[in-house]
């Protein structure tokens, strides 16, 4: 008997769950948009626009639907005390109220709201279901501001965004850029709509732009036609002067009606490169001023757009002058006056220069002064591995122009710079006549600095290494390091003209440039490698064909002639890349 009471005891309640109340469970009710703290400004000019108002609904009870009501009062007011009111869409069923920008303006003006004013509201939504209600536990602030003028929106339409830097040159007398955009258009009766374009920094928005421009046709015209210059001196006006970075810039247009400022719909990126170009012509590229060799801009802060230079070889006798721009003879600077490398020069005067002796010049014009150099100098390396004698540094061997290689023997902790020579312990570049050196760049991978504070660069340890100094991207000079070597390449040869076979002889370094082998060779035509699975590093003779070079040696060049074996067998093969000179000896 006691069991079983204990057992009903113990039995588990079958309890009815099916809901019978008619609450309303607020918990997901939030607002959507617009967010806190938005601000709304109501456009006379599209006065059919909606503006709406969203939130998430509320849990209704079982069987009284809710309707929605959106509910305001002044910023500092009591939400539950509120004074404006307005019914959801769908006659209150909808989680939105829309509302055109028109009814809006008069709704704020029934409640006493003055012409062209603005209010501060603080917002929510108020559910019910005809016996209870219930205010979402979300409360917003909402900046309205009337009727005032207006301007529709517009979109722009050019140029395209620029998202890998584009190259302008500043000084150009005919680039540009076209922006057009959109017209926007006034309220009916409103003031004319004017323009300005609107430029930023990529990580900053627009309340305070970098700088404005008005439109053409004083601010008329829905468009704006800027040249390259303009911009540029907008930008230095800016304070972004530095030419070795990137401009990475996003631009808009402000329309503006009385006293409204409408923003274009979309923003456009434009991403540029400032160049500043200056060249030379003459017997070196066939007289042709059309097509002028360009050189490069000397980047220090207080010489930018001023000072340009080259290091370039010449035959004797080679003549030049230098250009502004291609095509322009009264761009054209030639020599006034001076002499032994140092002259006088101005725009549109001047005689050719004319190289004396064939070599490796670097060439300068300086238009500060209007002066123009021409001084044997090449890029070579000084360091920790020849006692940092700037007087006698390693010599650069001529790769192309502006392009150099140096050979740094086998050591450990080996730093260097690149430096083209001077005095003893000669580290002034005060002004562009006098030395020039490189360092590693303290921002940027592979990339040579000539600023005070630039790194030393370095080689791998206990590896006879080349480095390449590299002006062929006129704003960054580079640098790379590879292992030196030296190969034969060719049909005399038994790796044949393939440039990654294992097969190509290879010479030993010997000291200052030389490179010397014992090769057997069958008759046929060489040439020499300096780095395999290339063609960019090599030497040939400089003879104008390969029947010219004589076997007993001879001159050597980058990309030069074919040399020639007639006869097989084992040769001394030695190549002195200092002097750029060969020689083939037939050994006994």
């Amino acid at each position: 008997m006691v069991f079983s009471l204990l057992l009903a005891a113990c039995q588990k309640a079958d309890f009815d769950k099916t809901p019978t109340g008619e609450g309303i469970d607020d918990g997901s009710f939030r607002i959507k948009s617009p967010v806190s703290l938005s601000t709304i400004a109501l456009n006379s000019a599209i006065p059919t626009q909606n503006v709406v108002f969203s939130w998430s609904s509320a849990k209704p009870g079982v069987n009284k639907p809710l309707t929605y009501k959106w509910i305001a009062v002044p910023k500092d007011g009591n939400i539950n005390e509120f004074k404006f009111e307005l019914p959801a869409d769908n006659d209150g069923k909808d989680t939105k109220l829309t509302i055109t920008q028109e009814k809006l303006d008069q709704f704020l003006a029934s409640k006493g709201v003055t012409e062209k004013g603005t209010i501060e509201l603080k917002w929510s939504v108020q559910a019910s279901n005809g016996e209870t209600q219930v205010i979402s536990e979300d409360v917003a602030i909402l900046t309205l501001k009337c009727f005032q003028d207006g301007a529709t929106p517009f979109m722009l339409y050019g140029p395209e965004p620029i998202i890998d830097p584009q190259a302008i040159d500043f000084l150009s007398a005919t680039g540009k850029f076209n922006f057009r955009w959109q017209k926007s258009v006034p309220k009916t009766g409103g003031p004319a709509v004017k323009y300005r374009v609107l430029f930023a920094l990529e990580a900053n928005d627009f309340s305070k732009p970098l700088f404005t421009i008005e439109s053409d046709n004083n601010g008329n015209d829905s468009g704006l036609v800027l040249t390259y210059k303009r911009l540029n001196d907008s930008l230095n006006k800016a304070g972004e002067t530095d030419l070795t970075k990137d401009d990475r810039l996003k631009w808009t247009v402000q329309a503006t009606s009385g006293n409204w400022n409408q923003q274009s719909d979309n923003i456009n990126a434009l991403n540029l490169v400032r160049e500043v170009k200056f060249y030379i012509y003459g017997s070196i590229n066939g007289n042709n001023i059309n097509d002028p060799v360009r050189i490069i801009p000397d980047l220090n802060p207080s010489r930018v757009t001023k000072v340009f230079y080259s290091y370039m070889l010449f035959n004797k006798n080679a003549t030049f002058k230098f250009l502004g721009l291609p095509g322009d003879a009264g761009t054209a600077y030639g020599v006034t006056g001076g002499s032994n490398g140092e002259y006088t020069t101005a725009i549109g005067q001047g005689s050719n220069i004319t190289i004396a002796d064939s070599g490796v010049y670097r060439i300068t014009i300086d238009l500060r002064v209007n002066k123009i150099y021409v001084q044997k100098k090449a890029p070579g390396t000084v360091g920790s591995f020849q006692g940092w004698n700037t007087a006698s540094p390693n010599p650069g061997t001529y790769i192309s122009r502006n392009k150099f290689s140096s050979v740094i023997p086998s050591g450990t902790g080996i730093i260097f710079k690149f430096h083209d020579g001077g005095g003893a312990n000669d580290w002034n570049d005060s002004e562009p006549n006098l030395v020039r050196y490189w360092g590693k760049d303290k921002k940027q991978e592979d990339v040579l600095s000539n600023a005070g504070d630039a790194g030393n660069l370095s080689v791998p340890d206990n590896k006879l290494t080349r480095v390449l100094w590299d002006a062929s991207d006129y704003r960054k000079l580079k640098y790379k390091t590879f292992d030196a070597a030296m190969y034969l390449i060719g049909s005399a040869t038994p790796g044949g003209w393939s440039n990654g076979s294992d097969l190509l002889p290879a010479l030993t370094y010997q000291s200052n440039g030389k490179w010397k082998a014992n090769v057997t060779l069958i008759p046929g035509e060489f040439k020499f490698l300096l780095v395999k699975n290339t063609w960019d590093y090599n030497y040939g003779g400089t003879a104008p064909d390969a029947s010219g070079n004589l076997l007993s040696g001879g001159g050597v060049k980058p990309d030069g002639s074919n040399i020639i074996i007639s006869t097989g067998g084992t040769y001394t093969v030695e190549i002195d890349e200092i002097s750029s000179t060969y020689k083939v000896t037939l050994v006994p």
